[in-house]
Order: structure tokens, then C-alpha cells, then sequence
């Protein structure tokens, strides 16, 4: 029995099998909720009509920009190195105060 559609033509419309599985998986669970379809198809299965409808391209999807998370590292790095920075800021000025003697009356 051959599986409509194959792998390979799915795998076109995507990046990665994880990328099908997400946005298959997505589109099932709306499918069921809704009822709403966008496609004809033999089966009333939610994943099936929603594989039916990424290969059609009758539904699109976004994959997350993976820079995003590069520029998050980026801003947590520099927040962090100013926690440091003021860490270590805090760390003199106590060890200054220490060194000064206090004036008695």
C-alpha cells in the first residue's frame, strides 16, 4: 500500500522532519477543534487532511527565526557582563570603605 503523499514530496515543502511533524501536528489539532478544512480528501483524520493541506500548500506556516535565539544569547552575555562589572564595582568600593579609617570624636 502506498502512503499519499510520500515522504519525499513532503519533505520539499519543508526544511526538516521536525518542521513537518510541528506544523502537522498544528494544523491537526486545529482541524480538530474548528472542523474547518481547506482541502478535500479521503479521510476525515485530522493529521491526514492537515498533511494533505501542507502538500497542496493550501495552509503555510513560519518556521522560528534562529537568529532570534543567537540575538537573545547576545543581549543575556551583555546583561550578565554588567552584573559582573557591578559585582565586582561594589566589591572595591566595600573594600575601600574597610581600608579608610573612621574618624572618631
Amino acid at each position: 500500500m502506498m502512503i499519499y503523499p510520500s515522504i519525499n514530496k513532503l519533505m520539499e515543502k519543508v526544511d526538516s522532519k521536525y518542521t513537518l511533524v510541528i506544523a502537522t501536528a498544528k494544523r491537526a489539532r486545529e482541524i480538530y477543534q474548528t472542523g474547518i478544512t481547506f482541502t478535500e480528501c479521503n479521510s476525515d483524520k485530522p493529521v491526514t487532511v492537515a498533511i494533505n493541506e501542507i502538500y497542496e500548500n493550501k495552509v503555510s506556516f513560519k518556521n522560528p527565526d534562529q537568529n532570534k535565539i543567537s540575538v537573545d544569547d547576545r543581549i543575556m552575555n551583555m546583561i550578565l557582563e554588567e552584573d559582573r562589572n557591578l559585582v565586582a564595582q561594589d566589591t572595591d568600593d566595600e573594600s575601600q570603605a574597610e581600608e579608610q579609617p573612621l574618624d572618631e570624636e
